[in-house]
């Protein structure tokens, strides 16, 4: 058909979907049997040209060692722009957006992960830091559900270690603080238990990690302590007791880094996520997988979420798939036009270079072995 009526039958599907505002949700919709007029509409030649950019792998760590970046320094490049995240300032969130992006960014404090998504859509952040799933808790269902209603992409991810650590006020005349009750957010807490059933320390609930050490920072909380990142320490004044306290050390957040239009970003280790809707028959999920197992696309990663904005009755499920390689490779450009032609709609979220994992991370990180107690350390 022609492009007029493939822009007639998105708007109708956006309409038929839910999409919460016009012009929100782009979503590829399979209106023709032409394999050219799939592969135009699921590959445009500008995410090619970003892939195919000047920068092969090692001219990347290159940049970054002339920039100050170590292997983990930071992941990505150096930017310019202002990186949104939720929570206060000293937040895992914010820690995650200077490790990808280096310690010279000017960030933003968002309240809540609609905020985040509408900073960036509005001007005031060019990228958002988004956290989508913790290697203890699970997924991060609001950030799977708002990749949907709003239209940001992918142009990055980061995986950070998070290791807690308890600050408290330092003592009026400099002896060590005498900490005997902790606040921060609920999951830090049970993150921590062994260590505070061990110091027989009270636990009082926060609204999050970085907030409960701004309180005791601005109330001037003698004898209270918050877990949270060393970050905070910075941003509040406050001493580190201890740090390491966290029970399992294989803790680890995943975040994407969003932000609008063509990912700028050169690629070489590429990974591609899209989200897609199946027919509710049998097999119907199980040919979809096949597309891209028959060509060799190793999937990384599938998840299903309830559709929130369904048009019937009952459980209405969206996938969430995640897989190596560039979609514009012939494969998985053969394995996503498969996927168009079988599914009720399939939306691209981006394509960007693939994180360091966890593994090496952990193996990068020496401070993982014990806590480290000491009262007199470290005033940041």
């Amino acid at each position: 058909r022609s492009p007029s009526h493939l822009a007639s039958w998105r708007n109708a599907m956006r309409r038929r979907w839910g999409a919460r505002r016009s012009g929100g949700v782009v979503v590829v919709v399979v209106v023709a049997s032409s394999s050219s007029r799939v592969a135009q509409a699921l590959a445009p030649s500008p995410w090619r040209r970003a892939w195919m950019g000047p920068h092969s792998r090692q001219s990347r760590v290159r940049l970054r060692a002339e920039d100050g970046g170590g292997p983990y320094g930071f992941h990505g490049f150096p930017v310019e722009g202002v990186v949104a995240f939720q929570g206060v300032e000293g937040a895992y969130s914010e820690q995650a957006a200077f490790q990808h992006f280096g310690p010279s960014i000017r960030t933003l404090p968002c309240a809540s992960f609609e905020d985040v998504f509408e900073a960036v859509e509005s001007g005031r952040a060019e990228f958002a830091m988004l956290p989508m799933e913790n290697s203890q808790a699970g997924s991060i269902n609001k950030s799977y559900d708002l990749l949907m209603d709003f239209d940001l992409r992918v142009h990055g991810e980061t995986t950070l270690r998070v290791s807690h650590s308890l600050l408290a006020l330092a003592s009026e005349d400099g002896s060590p603080p005498v900490v005997t009750r902790v606040r921060s957010h609920p999951q830090a807490l049970a993150q921590c238990e062994n260590y505070l059933g061990a110091q027989g320390l009270a636990i009082e609930a926060g609204s999050d990690t970085a907030g409960s050490a701004r309180e005791i920072a601005e109330q001037q909380l003698h004898g209270v302590g918050a877990i949270c990142s060393k970050l905070a320490a910075a941003r509040y004044g406050l001493q580190i007791v201890a740090t390491g306290i966290e029970d399992n050390k294989f803790n680890f957040t995943r975040f994407f880094v969003l932000a609008k239009g063509v990912n700028p970003f050169p690629i070489s280790n590429p990974k591609t996520s899209v989200t897609f809707a199946v027919s509710d028959k049998p097999g119907s999920l199980v040919a979809a997988l096949q597309e891209f197992g028959r060509r060799n696309v190793n999937i990384i990663k599938l998840e299903s979420r309830p559709r929130r904005r369904a048009t019937s009755p009952g459980f209405n499920y969206i996938f969430y798939l995640d897989f190596q390689g560039h979609h514009a490779d012939p494969d998985s450009a053969a394995a996503l036009m498969g996927l168009l032609e079988s599914c009720a709609f399939v939306k691209l979220l981006g394509t960007f270079e693939a994180g360091p994992t966890p593994k090496d991370l952990f193996a990068a990180d020496a401070s993982h072995d014990t806590p480290t107690l000491d009262p007199a350390l470290m005033q940041i």
